[in-house]
């Protein structure tokens, strides 16, 4: 098991990449990418989401109702919540919140299984729902919530700044120790 630095560092060197090359992924590296969503945590253990792979004619339709997808990637990663499924599961809180919750950690371990694989990603939310719920041909009750873009890097952004520790913490209940 990598330890904690090594954790960390992988965390630091993630980033939110917009610019790929002509290459393409592979089903295996795909895999290994849902396989890290999988084994996201997931509010009382719901798992009402999936994915749905998508390139080519279909991903270049979803582009043109996202206008914070840039680039072109080669692979698209809809992240979808089964709203029923949620709500049957754990309630309205589930089918609200915890749904939506969980795409989050799930694409939080994908992009982080991206970078070790070397690859890039980028989280992206703007784009039209409706729209890419037809292009799909999605049931009304599965929503895509997220999509993830994936690829080779044409580059690799700087890291943009981070507040510090002390700015992000407030110690509630402790005594200086």
């Amino acid at each position: 098991m990598k330890d904690d630095e090594d954790v960390l560092k992988l965390i630091k060197n993630r980033r939110s990449v917009r610019s790929f090359k002509d290459e393409s992924v592979s089903k295996e590296k795909i895999k290994k990418l849902i396989e890290a969503g999988i084994w996201a945590p997931s509010g009382s253990n719901i798992h009402a989401w999936n994915i749905k792979v998508v390139k080519g004619e279909v991903a270049t339709s979803i582009k043109k109702f996202s206008p914070g997808l840039l680039g072109d990637p080669p692979i698209l990663l809809v992240i979808c919540s089964d709203k029923k499924e949620a709500e049957e599961k754990g309630g309205e809180l589930a089918k609200e919140v915890l749904s939506v919750m969980d795409v989050a950690i799930a694409a939080q371990n994908i992009c982080l299984e991206a970078t070790a694989l070397n690859l890039g990603s980028c989280y992206v939310r703007s784009f039209n729902q409706d729209a890419v719920q037809e292009i799909l041909d999605l049931p009304q009750k599965v929503i895509p919530e997220l999509i993830i873009s994936i690829g080779v890097p044409e580059e690799v952004p700087n890291p943009p700044p981070r507040r510090d520790i002390e700015d992000a913490t407030e110690w509630v209940g402790w005594k200086d120790e």
